[in-house]
């Protein structure tokens, strides 16, 4: 399937049960070869305070919010991303079942 990446940057993610999850922040690529393959998406609860803030401003923030629990950022392997519809992604598992990213 081929979709325009740059694209699903900022999309609304829904679980497995239809609770929404956050947005795809960042997806994460390898290289295979001549191509590239996503990894893992990376989808945050609060990536507003990202795309509001310059970068070194926010990480203080950021650490903050974390270690409160109040920001969230869960790594979404490739293969547990539906993109049957690319304007609404939803996730094959549930949102308990995800992984917090570092």
């Amino acid at each position: 399937m081929d979709i325009e990446i740059q694209l699903l940057v900022g999309t609304k993610v829904r679980d497995a049960d239809g609770a929404n999850v956050g947005r795809i922040e960042e997806i994460r690529v390898v290289r295979h070869d001549k191509a590239l393959l996503v990894e893992a998406y990376l989808i945050g609860v609060s990536g507003l305070i990202d795309r509001l803030s310059a970068r070194t401003l926010v990480r203080p923030i950021r650490r903050l919010l974390r270690s409160r629990h109040i920001y969230s950022v869960y790594e979404v392997p490739w293969q547990e991303m539906d993109l049957t519809d690319p304007k609404r992604p939803v996730l094959k598992i549930s949102q308990h079942d995800l992984r917090r990213a570092r």
